[in-house]
């Protein structure tokens, strides 16, 4: 009977600390890309990992990517408006 080989894999570019690491740097500032973050490992470790890997290991570690909403912003006229059916129907139910 033959036994399977462990450790047949890909060899993982970062550690398990490196991954926190990562995680935690962008979590204390949630604007930054996850090309920047790459930048920032790269600049305090010196190894080269790609935005790809770094935004897998942001998802591993809760975060995802998201678009803000684009919304118009209220005018004066239009918070009135609104006050103002508020207001008229504050006692509906």
């Amino acid at each position: 009977m033959c036994s399977r080989r462990h450790g047949g894999g890909r060899v993982r570019s970062t550690t398990p600390a490196e991954d926190r690491c990562i995680v935690l740097s962008a979590k204390r500032n949630r604007r930054t890309t996850a090309q920047q973050v790459a930048n920032q490992f790269f600049a305090a470790s010196g190894k080269q990992i790609s935005q790809k890997t770094v935004a897998r290991h942001l998802r591993g570690g809760g975060l995802c990517a998201r678009r803000p909403v684009v919304c118009v912003p209220l005018t004066r006229q239009h918070r009135t408006a609104r006050l103002q059916w508020c207001r008229e129907h504050h006692n509906w139910i």
